[in-house]
Parts: C-alpha cells; sequence; structure tokens
C-alpha cells in the first residue's frame, strides 16, 4: 500500500492526508514505516470497531494523527454497525472542508453501489483542497475486462454475476452485489466528474487476468482542479517555424 501511495501520489512532511475507510490503520501504519510522515493525517470509517482500534493503539502513538467515526451503511458491512455515536457526513465535511492535499481508499469503491459511490466521491471532494490528488481502488469494465470476464478469466469467481443499469455496472455475486461491483469505465469518468474531480492517472489491476497490472485491483488517482487561470496568467509555448529549417 505504501508503495502504491508514494508511486501515485507522492507527498511529503507539509502533506495532510485522508484515510477513507482506514480499517484497522494499515495504509497509515505502512506511511510511517516508510519513513515519510505527513503534517497531518486523518483516518475515517464507518464500523465503530476499527474506529476504537485505531484510537487506542495507533493514535497516541503517531504524531498528527486522528480518527473519526461517521456515519454511513453497508449491506456488506452493516453487521459491524452498531448505533455509536458517530460524525454526520455534513459535519465531517464542514470541520474538514478543503483541508486534505493527498488522500486515498483501499477497498472502498470495490463494496459499495452507484449511489454510494457518488455520494463518497462528493464528500471527498469537499475535504480536498484544490490541487487535491485522491487515489483509489476499484473494478473497472472496459472493452478489455468485459472480453475477460466474459471467457472466464477473471483471478475471482465471477459465474453468478450480473449485469445491472443498462450493462453499466457489474455484480460479481447476484445475490451478494456488493462483494465485488464493477462500473463501466465511461459510468466511472462522469461520476468522477460531476463530483467535482478529474481522473487524472489510470494504473490497471490484474484482477481481469492475463497477467496485466502492477497491483490487483484499478488504481484511480483524481485531481481536485485548480481555479482557472485568467489569459494573461497562460504562458503559451511559441510555434517553431518549420520554414527556418532546412
Amino acid at each position: 500500500m505504501a508503495d502504491i501511495i508514494r508511486r501515485l501520489i507522492p507527498f511529503d512532511e507539509n502533506s495532510r492526508m485522508l484515510d477513507f475507510g482506514c480499517g484497522i490503520g494499515r495504509g497509515m501504519l505502512a506511511l510511517y514505516k516508510e519513513g515519510v510522515v505527513p503534517a497531518q493525517s486523518v483516518g475515517v470509517d464507518i464500523m465503530p470497531p476499527v474506529i476504537e482500534f485505531c484510537r487506542e493503539n495507533i493514535e497516541s502513538a503517531l504524531p498528527g494523527t486522528s480518527f473519526e467515526l461517521i456515519e454511513g451503511s453497508n449491506d456488506h458491512y452493516d453487521r459491524f454497525i452498531g448505533d455509536e455515536p458517530r460524525k454526520s457526513i455534513d459535519q465531517f465535511t464542514k470541520d474538514y472542508e478543503g483541508r486534505f492535499t493527498h488522500g486515498y481508499a483501499f477497498s472502498v469503491f470495490t463494496h459499495i453501489d452507484r449511489k454510494d459511490f457518488e455520494d463518497v466521491l462528493s464528500t471527498v471532494s469537499k475535504v480536498l483542497a484544490p490541487g487535491g490528488k485522491f487515489l483509489f481502488t476499484c473494478f473497472t469494465l472496459t472493452q478489455f475486462s468485459r472480453y475477460m470476464i466474459d471467457r472466464e478469466q477473471p483471478v475471482f469467481p465471477l459465474s453468478d454475476r450480473v449485469l445491472v443499469d443498462n450493462g453499466e455496472v457489474l455484480w460479481g455475486h447476484k445475490s451478494d452485489p456488493l462483494a465485488f461491483i464493477a462500473f463501466d469505465k465511461n459510468l466511472l469518468e462522469q461520476m468522477v466528474w460531476n463530483a467535482g474531480l478529474a481522473i487524472t492517472k489510470v494504473d490497471y489491476g490484474c484482477w481481469m487476468g492475463g497477467q496485466i497490472g502492477s497491483s490487483l485491483h484499478d488504481l484511480i488517482v483524481v485531481t481536485k482542479p485548480l481555479p482557472l487561470a485568467t489569459q494573461e496568467e497562460i504562458v503559451y509555448t511559441p510555434l517553431v517555424d518549420r520554414n527556418s529549417f532546412g
């Protein structure tokens, strides 16, 4: 995880990092083990047991680190969600609006439906600073991955799969849709853009078979655009006069 984060969204000791869906804090611990410590790290999750674990075992040991239990539900994880007091999404976005320069979410967007996908992206967009970068893992339906799925090549057993939403979304198991969920490439790009973000880097994973990719999942980096420059601020590259060569 640390290698992926440092390769795709390089950060430094002045960075403010968001770990969305932090679980037991393995991503955060991996980064600290690598020796490059962000100025601030905030882990968030919807499951009380993991936030409690992080607060008891990580928060006091790592400087500039805190954890937030936020509201949310998920059919795949609801059995772990109790009735503990938690921060609302509105309050979370208000507390951290425009705060984070970097962030990541591992194995979050692989287990949420289309609506939650859009809602989480919107939340991330609100708490990212302009120019901030966010890395997340997902499964993307491209011409190649669809081809491989149809020929039973993925590393996951998807024999119980079903396409929904006019073929834009794939459930790996129709009895448990959120165990494995993939989104069409064009739909993914649109959802990212609607959230006020732009896809700036893609590294497809080996989940689809074919011995490609440097990771299991597809790795997507999105950026919150900076304010548009005025015409006077744009420095144009002069054109080369081809006639001057000869």
